[in-house]
Parts: structure tokens; C-alpha cells; sequence
């Protein structure tokens, strides 16, 4: 399940980049990106603190 949340990430993270690319930075770039943030923080806590 963490390898599926992971591969969301890591393609919600191109896509974002790519419409940043494409239309400059807009609110919806910098939303995307605390998103992503906090998504990240989340699942790489996660990985580093399973459950016992």
C-alpha cells in the first residue's frame, strides 16, 4: 500500500511540474505543492515508524 501512495505522489509531483512548466507558478501550482508536502510527510513518516 505504501509503494502505491508513493507511485501517486511521484506522478501527482510530474503532473504538477508539468503545469508549472506549462502556465507559470498560479495559486493551483502552489496548492498542488503543499499537497504534495504534506502527502510526503505522511507516508514517509509512515515508512520510518511502522506499526508494531
Amino acid at each position: 500500500m505504501l509503494v502505491i501512495a508513493l507511485l501517486f505522489i511521484v506522478g501527482f509531483a510530474g503532473l504538477t511540474i508539468a503545469s508549472i512548466a506549462e502556465q507559470g507558478l498560479t495559486a493551483a501550482g502552489v496548492l498542488s505543492i503543499l499537497i504534495l508536502v504534506l502527502l510526503s510527510v505522511g507516508i514517509i513518516g509512515a515508512m520510518r515508524n511502522p506499526p508494531r
